[in-house]
């Protein structure tokens, strides 16, 4: 029988090698993939739980949770102790402010054991030039403790500095009635403390929406300036009861 020869050899050789290798194992991608799959869904499941646990121990939103902008701190009358509060933003050379001061006063004096007034300080500046001033001078003379006395004397007579180029010697007349320091007054007319007590109030006002004035808020709550004294007074009562 002939002998194959040597390239035969190598030729049947190498078939013979490659018929003998394994076809490669779809089943360690498989299993890869699936444990990909099971550390998702997990991570998925563990997420949600989470934020349903939170959800579930998140305050519910509450209207006693929504915190008024305006401030029961300020220069005041009547009982500082009162739980019923009425603020009144106010500019000194707003006409009706001015208008506002007497029946405000009444207020004071009727119901003063049971309410406390407080007052803001509301500048509309782009109409009323002297009303930043007339702000000032009022703070300026409550540092000697009479800022009620010059806001008296300020809305009183407004008629005397609203229109003048510089009221600032008219105030200083009016400081000299009330027997203040003037050269103190006139210092603190225009010192940094005096600015930002005022400012303060300004930016109270703007969040609170404040766009005219007099404005006035009842327990944080703003009622309207009616025209009707009855109605008006009657809010006031409503609201001091509303808290007893």
């Amino acid at each position: 029988m002939p002998k194959a020869s040597s390239s035969q050899r190598k030729r049947s050789g190498a078939r013979g090698k490659s018929g003998g290798q394994k076809k490669p194992s779809i089943a360690k991608p498989v299993a890869v993939l699936a444990a990909v799959v099971v550390v998702a869904l997990g991570a998925a499941f563990y997420l949600q739980r989470s934020a349903n646990d939170q959800a579930a121990t998140a305050p519910a939103p509450s209207s006693q949770n929504t915190r008024s902008p305006i401030s029961p701190e300020g220069w005041s009358k009547g009982n500082s102790l009162a739980k019923a509060v009425l603020v009144e933003f106010v500019d000194f050379q707003c006409g009706a402010c001015a208008a506002a001061s007497s029946r405000m006063s009444r207020i004071a004096s009727k119901y003063g054991s049971e309410l406390k007034i407080v007052f803001k300080h509301q500048p509309m500046q782009k109409a009323h030039g002297n009303a930043m001033i007339a702000a000032r001078a009022a703070e300026a003379a409550g540092l000697q403790y009479k800022f009620w006395e010059m806001h008296d004397l300020l809305l009183q007579r407004q008629h005397e500095w609203a229109k003048v180029p510089d009221p600032q010697t008219l105030f200083l007349r009016y400081a000299s009635e009330l027997q203040l320091n003037l050269a103190r007054f006139r210092r603190d007319l225009w010192t940094k403390e005096v600015g930002d007590k005022i400012y303060r109030d300004i930016m109270e006002g703007q969040m609170a929406q404040v766009r005219s004035v007099p404005a006035f808020f009842l327990n944080g709550k703003p009622i309207p300036n009616s025209r009707d004294e009855f109605e008006f007074e009657q809010r006031i009562v409503d609201g001091i009861r509303s808290l007893q």
